[in-house]
């Protein structure tokens, strides 16, 4: 791994790009991305579009779970 990447979506981080050589690896840390994680994509922007897509498509009452054990920690 050369270098890697924070993927946030909505000031949210929810993982990381890892740069291999011949494309970026996913590394997820957010569960509404657990489909993603460890997939490879040829170029960031891929990366940044597919985990923006998938969390704009996570149901709206998980964000608001996640948001209250974040206050609650």
């Amino acid at each position: 791994m050369r270098q890697s990447y924070i993927i946030e979506v909505d000031g949210v981080f929810v993982g990381a790009a890892a740069f291999y050589g011949d494309g970026y690896r996913f590394v997820g840390v957010d569960s509404r991305l657990k489909g993603l994680d460890g997939q490879h994509f040829a170029e960031l922007a891929q990366v940044r579009a597919a985990a923006n897509s998938t969390y704009r498509r996570a149901p709206v009452m998980a964000r608001l779970m996640d948001k209250a054990t974040k206050f609650h920690a």
